[in-house]
Order: C-alpha cells, then sequence, then structure tokens
C-alpha cells in the first residue's frame, strides 16, 4: 500500500543542504529535465557501498557481543516500521536499519539504541544513531537526527532525550535535538513546499554539481533570469533579503546602493553589500577587481602542499609537497600504496619536517589541509616539527575571497587556476576522480593508476603555485583588469 507513497525522508535533508533543488527535480523534473541530470558516477557508487560497508564493520566492531537484530528492508515502509516497532515493544538492545514510519514521513537511523526510562514500550525508550565518517557533526547530520528523534516521539511517545553519530574510530559525537527544534520545523515546512511542487528560488553552489546530480538545471534556472543566485558567495538567508528589496537580478545588483540598503534586514552589512555589488558588476562585465592588495609571507623555501583523502574509509592516502628554493622546483609525493600504509606514509611525512630549513612557508589552497593534519596528529601522534609546519601555513582561499573578485560562480582551485589560464594535464581532473581510481588501484596494484593520481595532485599543487604567482603579479594594489586580461599567456 505504501510502496510508492511520496515520503519526506532524512535524504530531504541532505538534499536540501547539498542543492535546495534536487528533491525538487527528483519528483516533479520532466522529460527533458530528466535528460539533463548527472549519471551516478562510478566513485559515487563505490563511496555508497563502501559506506554501507564501513557501517557494517563499525557496528560489528562496536557492538560485538551484544544482541542486535537488523529489520530487512522491503518497499513497504509501513510493513518495515511495524516490524520495528515489535522489536521496539521487546525491548531488543540494538535494532539495526529499524524503520520509524508515521504518516507520510519515514526514516532509517542506522541503530536504535535502548535507553533507561519511560516510554510507552516500558521502563525503557530508544535513542537514534547514525554511523559516519566524520569527526565533527555537520548540520545535515544533526537534521537527519532530529528528524528520527521527532519519528520516535510519535511512536514512542518520548522524545529521546540524546542523538549520536558513532564515527569510525568508535567516537560517540552527540547531539541535542531539541536544541534545534525551532529551526528544523522551518526547514520542514521549507520541504513540504517542495514536496506539494513549489520549486525553489534559484540557489547555484558548487554542490549542486559536485555532490547533487541537477547542477545544470540549476545552473539554466539562475542564469535564465540572471538571478543573483550566480554571486559568489552569497548564502540563502542574504538572497531572500535582497529580493525581499527587490535587488533580484545580477544587473539590480550591480546598480544597487549600500548605502541605502545597509541594516534594512538581518544580515545585510554596508561591507557585505559592498562586496556583493562588486561581484555582480564583476559577474556582468567580466572584469576582475582587486579589492585590497595582497602582500603573500616570503622565505628562501616556498611551499605548496595538497592532501588526497578517501571518506568511506577516512583515509589519507597522499600528500603532496611542491617545493621552490632559490631556481629549483621540485615535486615530492609522500604515498600510501596499500590499504593500512597511512600510518606509515605519516611517519614519513614527519621525518621529512624535520629535514626543513629554519625559514619557510607552506601555500594551500582552503582550510582542508589543516584539518586532516590534526585529525592525522591525534590518529598517530605529532611533533613539535608538526607544530612548526602548522603555524607557518597559509590558506591561499582565503587570500584570495577576502583580496579578489573573479567573474565566476565558485572560487575553488579548479575554477580560479584555469581562469588564469592554468590546466590539468592527466586522466584525473577531480578529488572524486582520484578517489575512485586509487579504490581501483588497491583491488588491481596497477601501478599505472597510481601514476595517475600522482601526476593529479602535482597538477594541484602546481596550481597552487600558478595562483600564488598571479596574485605576487597582478595583486599588489587595488586595482581592475577588463577582457583581454594581462595574464593570457602567463
Amino acid at each position: 500500500m505504501s510502496a510508492h507513497r511520496d515520503y519526506l525522508t532524512a535524504s530531504d535533508f541532505y538534499r536540501l543542504f547539498q542543492c535546495p533543488h534536487w528533491s525538487y527535480y527528483e519528483r516533479f523534473a520532466t522529460k527533458e529535465e530528466q535528460a539533463m541530470r548527472r549519471p551516478v558516477t562510478e566513485g559515487e557508487k563505490r563511496l555508497w557501498d563502501g559506506g554501507i560497508q564501513h557501517e557494517k564493520e563499525v557496528v560489528t566492531k562496536l557492538f560485538a557481543g551484544t544482541e542486535i537484530i537488523e529489520v530487512p528492508k522491503t518497499t513497504d515502509a509501513e510493513a518495515d516500521c511495524a516490524a520495528t516497532v515489535e522489536l521496539m515493544k521487546k525491548g531488543v538492545l540494538l535494532i539495526y536499519q529499524g524503520t520509524l514510519t508515521d504518516g507520510d514521513w519515514t526514516g532509517r537511523p542506522d541503530l536504535l539504541e535502548r535507553r533507561d526510562g519511560e516510554s510507552v514500550f516500558g521502563p525503557w525508550h530508544y535513542v537514534p544513531l547514525d554511523v559516519k565518517s566524520t569527526y565533527a557533526l555537520e548540520k545535515y547530520q544533526k537534521f537527519q537526527l532530529t528528524f528520527y528523534a521527532v519519528l520516535l516521539e510519535r511512536i514512542q511517545k518520548r522524545f529521546p532525550a540524546t542523538q549520536e553519530v558513532i564515527n569510525a574510530h568508535g567516537d560517540r559525537l552527540p547531539f541535542q535535538a531539541v536544541e534545534m527544534l525551532k529551526e528544523f520545523e522551518e526547514t520542514v515546512v521549507e520541504l513540504e513546499r517542495i514536496r506539494a511542487g513549489e520549486i525553489p528560488d534559484p540557489v547555484l553552489r558548487k554542490s549542486c554539481f559536485d555532490v547533487g546530480p541537477w547542477g545544470k538545471l540549476c545552473e539554466r534556472l539562475a542564469t535564465s533570469t540572471d538571478d543573483i543566485a550566480q554571486l559568489f558567495n552569497v548564502n540563502v538567508p542574504k538572497l531572500r533579503a535582497l529580493r525581499d528589496l527587490g535587488v533580484r537580478t545580477v544587473a539590480d545588483a550591480a546598480e544597487m546602493d549600500p548605502a541605502t540598503l545597509a541594516g534594512t534586514l538581518p544580515g545585510l552589512t554596508l561591507h557585505g553589500l559592498e562586496v556583493v555589488k562588486l561581484q555582480a558588476r564583476s559577474l556582468k562585465d567580466r572584469q576582475v577587481f582587486v579589492r585590497e592588495p595582497v602582500v603573500l609571507p616570503t622565505a628562501p623555501l616556498e611551499i605548496h602542499f595538497d592532501i588526497e583523502s578517501d571518506p568511506p574509509s577516512g583515509m589519507d592516502y597522499l600528500y603532496g609537497i611542491f617545493t621552490r628554493d632559490g631556481g629549483t622546483e621540485t615535486y615530492l609525493p609522500f604515498v600510501a600504496e596499500t590499504s593500512d600504509g597511512e600510518g606509515e606514509m605519516w611517519k614519513r611525512f614527519l621525518a621529512w619536517l624535520e629535514t626543513l630549513p629554519p625559514e619557510y612557508v607552506v601555500f594551500h589552497y582552503a582550510p582542508y589541509e589543516k584539518v586532516r593534519l590534526a585529525v592525522l596528529e591525534k590518529r598517530y601522534g605529532g611533533s613539535p616539527w608538526l607544530d612548526l609546519f602548522r603555524e607557518r601555513m597559509v590558506d591561499v582561499k582565503d587570500i584570495v575571497s577576502s583580496s579578489v573578485v573573479f567573474p565566476l560562480y565558485f572560487y575553488g582551485l579548479k575554477y580560479v587556476a584555469p581562469f588564469l589560464g592554468f590546466s590539468w594535464t592527466g586522466d584525473v581532473k577531480g578529488g572524486a576522480q582520484s578517489v575512485d581510481v586509487y579504490e581501483r588501484y588497491l583491488e588491481t596494484k596497477d601501478r599505472a593508476l597510481l601514476d595517475a593520481i600522482i601526476q593529479y595532485n602535482e597538477d594541484d599543487v602546481r596550481a597552487t603555485a600558478v595562483l600564488t604567482d598571479w596574485m605576487r603579479v597582478y595583486a599588489t594594489e587595488r586595482t581592475s583588469y577588463d577582457e583581454p586580461y594581462p595574464w593570457v599567456h602567463f
């Protein structure tokens, strides 16, 4: 009876935070629009399969010796929920892949764990647990846990006291869903409008392309109306505020008066509006603006650093280092050539840090590298030389975002570097593809696959170097550049 019902699910929350149109197009895309849907990649299939396998391994390891009963999934969510409720009535300690269904809401937390405390079932109740490869709770994970908590309240007549994510190392990351119920309810209203067939206002994010399958339609929706969603780094609340004030197009934003609009709605500061206007002018007229002069640190040794990781396993498999020492340029890769080689790779990296001269600077793009170094230090241990390395790290993306305005939707390295004329030379063109190729290398031990990943990583660190070179030449003073740009042959 319920097989084809349009349920609100936990996936809807994940999709909303990645791409607000994902859930809409999944339900209402026309045949012509469906043809524009990005196919699932081999890498995504591996990611999903790896996530399921990882989840089972974590559950088996952490709860060895504990009674765990799995609820087989069928096409009938109501029947699956009934089977889950029967286990809850019996007071089973752990229910794996149970289904919670109420009306047209259905959710499937990885685990339901019995805790002391009265519920409709007796002197016990259940809390939801999800198994994720994560080191800090992401926003969508909090919303999914809250979704499960609300469903549990409806079923067991008690709101669970806590909700948790369990990561790859068995760490429990607790979360109090009751603290975000108001925001959750507002988000549910938004999702219910989508389920009713209301298409959201344009939003254009990098994740619409990298994670969601409908990026081409998101871009078409924004560009067809010249919508302000095309502007880099303007979040949804600010988009809504600007639209409420009649600033709906890039042309509108390019002509607006920031001083008049500043403070009229929450989040609209004078500085923020000035940046939005400059971004709109840049996109409209293809101009590049240097908002603030860039002064990059210098040292006898310049290092460009990039890490490649495998999200399903939480493993790093390559550190790429491009150095400039006087007139000498060198690329040095540290590689995990086996699935358990991360620890050894880390030791070799720490030993290399001890060989560095007293003065050097480290450039990287976006905060990911610093985050991973902290994770790896916790996992395998650090050193004074690691502390010094981190102190000398400079996030190039942070500098670009605060100082330069490019006529681009996104400021990822794969967008900025090609705009400056840089090209990736190998067959591997992106991080997700690198993960897929690494997984295939582990299966086949084909050295050519590993070499392709190393080539991709070398291109990444060289792209960062190209960007730092560009800033040292073209971003040293407040100025603007029109087409044709002077760095065409940079």
